[in-house]
C-alpha cells in the first residue's frame, strides 16, 4: 500500500514539475521571439545595406574611370560631375550620389567618394530608417606602360573631292589632344602618322633604305633635283626640310614614294608570298622607289609619314601641312602602319623607336579610309599599272589586294597589335574594315559631322584599356 502511494505521489510531482517548467519555457520563448525576429530581420536589412555598397563600389568604379579617360587640364569641371553622377544613377538603381570630388591627385588621377541610403524593413521597427553606404574610388592614366598609336589615314583624291578631308585633319588634332596635358603629349605615349593612297611616303631622311631594280637609280634624280625635272611648278619641302614638294594649281608631285612590297614580289615572283606581307625590317626586305614602275605615272604620292614621336607640335603640324590626291591602296596604307610600330624596326626609325611587344606596352593602329581598294590594273600598256596586278590585268586584281590586306592585318593582331577601322563614308568597304579590326567593338562608322565624336571614343576606349583603379 506504502509503494503504490509513493508511485502515485512521485507521478504527481514529476508531472506538475514538468507542467511548471514547459510553461517556463513558453513565457520565455514568448518574450525572446520578437527579440529574435528583429535580430533576423536586422541582419536581412545589414546584408541588403552590404549589396547596395558592393553595387555603389562598381558604379563609382566605372564612373571614375569614365571620367579619367574623359579628363584634359581644361576640362569643365561641371562636365566630369555630369558623366560621373550619370553613371551613379544607371548602375546603382538610381540610389547612387557623388558627395566628394572629383579631386585631382598628382596630376594625373581622380578621386570621388559615392554615397547612398540603403532602406530598411525591420530596423524601422527601432526607428531606423535607412543605413548610409559609402565608397570611394580613384583612377589613374597610363599605369600600364607605355602606349604606341598609329594612325593610318586615307589621303586619297575622294577625301578632298567629297569634303571630308578639312572635318578629318580637325577630329584627329582633336584625338591627339585628347592624349595631352599642358601642351605637351603625355609621357607615356607616342604617335604616328601614316597618310596614303595609291602608296606610302617615308621621305628623304630614309632614301637609305631604297635599292635600285630594274637597273633603275635607287634613288631617282627626281626626288633629288625636282626643279629640273618639273616646270611651271612651285617648290616647296616637307616638315623634315629634306623631302621635296612639286606643285601646280592641279596636282601635287611628293617625292619619297615606294612601290608596295607586293607589286615588287609579283613583278619579281609573278605570284605573292609572306616575305612581302609581314614587317621585316628595311635592311632585310630593301624598298623599290616608285619612279622603277614606268606606268606608276610618278604621281598620286601622299606627303610622308611620322615616325612614333610624343612632340606634340611635329604631330600637330604634320597633320596641317597633309594633301589628298591619289587612288586607294588599303594594304600599302596598313602595312606602313605596322612598320612604325614593329620592334623589328626599332634600329631602321632614327628616333621613333617602336618597344617590344610586352604586357608593358600596349600598341594601336587607328585605320581609316573613306574607300574601297583601287588598285590600277593597266588593261593597256598606256594605263596606270600596279605592279600587283601584273599577271591580272582586269578589276579581279583587287580581290588579290584585299586578300593581301587581310593577311596583314591578321599578322598585326597575332603579333599583338589592337586593331581600330573607321569607315568614312558609305561607299567604304565596310566588309573588309570590320575583318581587319580586333573586335566588333573596334569597327567605327562616320560622316563629316561625326568623325571628331568618332575618334574622340576611339581615344576614350584607347585611354580606357590603359586605365587602372589605384583605389
Amino acid at each position: 500500500m506504502a509503494r503504490l502511494f509513493f508511485s502515485i505521489w512521485a507521478g504527481d510531482f514529476f508531472r506538475r514539475f514538468f507542467d511548471d517548467r514547459f510553461g517556463n519555457l513558453a513565457v520565455l520563448f514568448a518574450f525572446l521571439l520578437p527579440c529574435l525576429v528583429l535580430a533576423m530581420g536586422c541582419f536581412t536589412d545589414v546584408a541588403n545595406a552590404f549589396s547596395l555598397r558592393q553595387r555603389l563600389q562598381g558604379a563609382a568604379d566605372a564612373a571614375i574611370l569614365a571620367a579619367t579617360a574623359d579628363y584634359q587640364q581644361d576640362t569643365d569641371r561641371s562636365t566630369l560631375i555630369s558623366k560621373i553622377e550619370t553613371y551613379l544613377k544607371l548602375d546603382s538603381a538610381g540610389l547612387g550620389r557623388l558627395t566628394s570630388g572629383p579631386d585631382l591627385i598628382d596630376g594625373k588621377g581622380l578621386c570621388i567618394t559615392a554615397g547612398a541610403e540603403a532602406q530598411t524593413a525591420f530596423m524601422r521597427l527601432a526607428q531606423i530608417d535607412s543605413v548610409p553606404v559609402s565608397v570611394s574610388a580613384c583612377a589613374r592614366a597610363g599605369q600600364s606602360g607605355s602606349i604606341e598609336i598609329s594612325l593610318v589615314l586615307d589621303v586619297s583624291s575622294s577625301m578632298i573631292e567629297d569634303k571630308r578631308f578639312t572635318p578629318m585633319k580637325k577630329a584627329v588634332r582633336s584625338f591627339l589632344k585628347k592624349f595631352t596635358s599642358g601642351g605637351k603629349l603625355a609621357d607615356n605615349v607616342k604617335v604616328a602618322i601614316v597618310p596614303f593612297s595609291s602608296r606610302v611616303n617615308f621621305g628623304m631622311p630614309y632614301k637609305d633604305w631604297f635599292i635600285r631594280y630594274d637597273n633603275k637609280e635607287a634613288i631617282p634624280k627626281r626626288w633629288r633635283d625636282p626643279q629640273s625635272y618639273y616646270t611651271n611648278m612651285t617648290f616647296s619641302k616637307w616638315i623634315d626640310d629634306t623631302t621635296w614638294l612639286a606643285q601646280n594649281s592641279d596636282n601635287y608631285y611628293w617625292m619619297g614614294c615606294a612601290e608596295p612590297r607586293v607589286d615588287v614580289e609579283m613583278r619579281s615572283n609573278g605570284t605573292l608570298g609572306q616575305e612581302s606581307l609581314d614587317d621585316r625590317p628595311p635592311d632585310v626586305l630593301p624598298f623599290v622607289a616608285m619612279d622603277s614602275n614606268a606606268q606608276s605615272g610618278t604621281s598620286f604620292c601622299p606627303p610622308p609619314l611620322t615616325e612614333l614621336t610624343n612632340d606634340i607640335n611635329l604631330l600637330t603640324n604634320a597633320v596641317n601641312e597633309m594633301t589628298s590626291e591619289g587612288a586607294t591602296r588599303l594594304d600599302a596604307g596598313i602595312i606602313a602602319g605596322w612598320y612604325t610600330l614593329s620592334p623589328r624596326w626599332a634600329s631602321a626609325w632614327s628616333s621613333g623607336k617602336p618597344r617590344n611587344y610586352g604586357n608593358d606596352v600596349k600598341k594601336y593602329i587607328i585605320f581609316m579610309t573613306d574607300g574601297e581598294m583601287n588598285v590600277k590594273y593597266g588593261p593597256s600598256n598606256t594605263d596606270k599599272l600596279d605592279w600587283i596586278c601584273d599577271k591580272t590585268r582586269t578589276k579581279a586584281c583587287n580581290n588579290l589586294a584585299l586578300n593581301a590586306l587581310q593577311t596583314i592585318c591578321k599578322g598585326m593582331k597575332d603579333a599583338g597589335i589592337t586593331i581600330f577601322s573607321v569607315s568614312y563614308s558609305p561607299d567604304a568597304d565596310r566588309t573588309n574594315l570590320k575583318q581587319c579590326a580586333s573586335g566588333e567593338k573596334y569597327f567605327f562608322e562616320a560622316s563629316t559631322s561625326t568623325i571628331e565624336a568618332v575618334y574622340q571614343q576611339v581615344a576614350s576606349q584607347v585611354m580606357g584599356d590603359t586605365l587602372r583603379l589605384t583605389r
